[in-house]
C-alpha cells in the first residue's frame, strides 16, 4: 500500500456509523438468553431472530445499491440505522415471539441498507487504500462490540433491566448524527453518467468471493449469536456471565481488526484472509472442547482473533474486484453474509435441539474448512485473470 492514508471528517463519521451498526447487531446474541427465558422460547424458535435479521439483510443487499442511488448515501446511512434502532427495541420490548421476530426482521433489513452506504462510502473515499479504510472502520465496530454484551450482561447481573442496552440505539444515533451533521458523504456516480453499463457487471472471480463471505460470515455469526448460549448451557456459566464473558470474543476481535488493518498495508488480501482463517481454525476446538471455562474462553479469544478480519478482507477482496460500482459490490456481497446468517445459525438452533448444544455449535469447523478452500479458489481465479 503506497501513499498518505487521510482521514477526514466523513470517513471518522462512516467510522462511528459502522460502529453503532455493529453495537446493535451484536446485541443480539448476548440478549437471547434472556428472550429465551421471557417468552419461553425454544432454540429453534430462539435461532428464527437470527434468520429473520439475515433474511432482511438478503432483501436490502439486493436492493441496496438501487436505495442509494434513489436517496442517496447519508439518507441510506442514517435512516438505515434509524430503523435498525426501532426494530431492535422491538426485540427487546416485544410481548411474543412474532413481535420480536419482525423487530429483528426491521433490524436486518434496514441495517443492511445503512452497512451498505458506509462500507460503498468508505471504499470511494479512499480507493486504493479501501482496504485500510474498511478494515479501520471494523476495529471500530470491534470496540462497539465489545460494549453490547458487557451492557447486556452487566445490567442483568446488576438486578436492572438488560432490555435498556437495546433500547441505547435511538438515542446514540442522535448524538452521532448532531456531532456529525456537517460530514460529506459522497454520493454514487448517477446511472446517466456511467459511459458503459457493462460496468454494472460484476467480475467472476466477484462470486466466488460472495462464496467465501458465505462461509467465514456463518461461521461468525454462530460464534456470535449463539456463544453465550453454549457458555451457559455447555460450559456451566449463570447467563449474565455467559452473556459478559462474550465480551472476550469482541475483544478479541479488535486486536485482531487492529492487526488487520496495520498487516493490509503491506501484505495481500487473500494471504491474510487465509490466515484468519488458519487461527480461527487453531481457536475454536479449544472453545468447543476444552474441559474447563478458562480453557474455553481461551479458545474463544484465539478463535476471535482470527474472525475479526474475515468480513473487512472479504469486503476489500470484492470491492477491490469491483472498483468502478462499489455500491453493487457491497450489496450483493452483504446478501451473501445475510445469507449465510439466514442458515447457519438456524441449523445450529435445530441441530442443538435435537442432540445438543455442544454438537450443534459444531456447524462452525465445517464452515470454516469450506471458507479455506473457497479463499484458496479465489486466490487461483485471480492469478488466472491477471495472467
Amino acid at each position: 500500500m503506497t501513499g498518505r492514508f487521510a482521514r477526514d471528517r466523513a470517513t471518522w463519521a462512516l467510522y462511528a456509523a459502522v460502529a453503532l451498526f455493529a453495537y446493535l447487531q451484536t446485541g443480539l446474541g448476548p440478549a437471547m438468553p434472556f428472550v429465551r427465558d421471557r417468552l419461553h422460547l425454544s432454540y429453534t424458535m430462539a435461532s428464527l431472530h437470527f434468520s429473520a435479521f439475515a433474511g432482511g439483510a438478503i432483501v436490502a443487499g439486493a436492493v441496496g445499491d438501487r436505495i442509494a442511488r434513489r436517496f442517496g448515501r447519508s439518507a441510506s446511512l442514517w435512516g438505515g440505522l434509524g430503523g435498525m434502532a426501532v426494530g431492535l427495541s422491538l426485540v427487546a420490548l416485544g410481548p411474543s415471539a412474532v413481535v420480536t421476530v419482525v423487530g429483528a426482521l426491521a433490524a436486518g433489513s434496514f441495517g443492511t441498507v445503512a452497512l451498505t452506504a458506509d462500507q460503498a462510502a468508505l471504499s470511494d473515499l479512499h480507493r486504493s487504500a479501501r482496504a485500510v479504510a474498511i478494515a479501520e472502520s471494523n476495529v471500530a465496530a470491534s470496540l462497539a462490540a465489545i460494549v453490547a454484551p458487557l451492557a447486556v450482561g452487566g445490567l442483568a447481573g446488576a438486578g436492572l433491566p438488560w432490555q435498556a442496552a437495546l433500547l441505547l440505539g435511538l438515542p446514540a444515533l442522535l448524538l452521532l448524527r448532531v456531532a456529525f451533521r456537517a460530514a460529506a458523504i459522497p454520493s454514487p456516480v448517477p446511472p446517466t453518467l456511467i459511459r458503459d453499463r457493462s460496468t454494472d457487471r460484476l467480475p467472476r472471480p466477484f462470486w466466488l468471493v460472495c462464496g467465501v463471505m458465505f462461509l467465514a460470515s456463518g461461521a461468525e455469526w454462530c460464534v456470535a449469536y449463539w456463544g453465550a448460549d453454549f457458555l451457559a448451557t455447555v460450559v456451566g456459566l449463570r447467563e449474565a456471565t455467559a452473556a459478559t464473558a462474550m465480551g472476550v470474543f469482541f475483544a478479541a476481535m479488535v486486536l485482531g481488526r487492529f492487526a488487520g488493518a496495520r498487516l493490509a498495508r503491506q501484505r495481500g488480501v487473500p494471504d491474510l484472509l487465509l490466515a484468519a482463517i488458519a487461527v480461527a481454525l487453531a481457536g475454536f476446538p479449544l472453545f468447543w472442547l476444552a474441559p474447563s471455562p478458562v480453557g474455553s474462553l481461551a479458545g474463544l479469544f484465539v478463535a476471535g482473533v482470527g474472525i475479526a478480519n474475515f468480513y473487512p478482507l472479504t469486503i476489500g477482496l470484492a470491492t477491490g474486484l469491483a472498483a468502478d460500482t462499489p455500491d453493487l459490490a457491497t450489496a450483493r456481497i452483504a446478501s451473501a453474509g445475510a445469507a449465510a446468517v439466514l442458515v447457519a445459525p438456524l441449523a445450529v438452533g435445530a441441530i442443538s435441539d435435537t442432540i445438543g448444544m455442544r454438537w450443534g455449535i459444531g456447524v462452525v469447523p465445517v464452515l470454516l474448512i469450506g471458507a479455506l478452500v473457497a479463499v484458496t479458489a479465489v486466490r487461483r481465479a485471480d492469478r488466472h485473470v491477471a495472467g
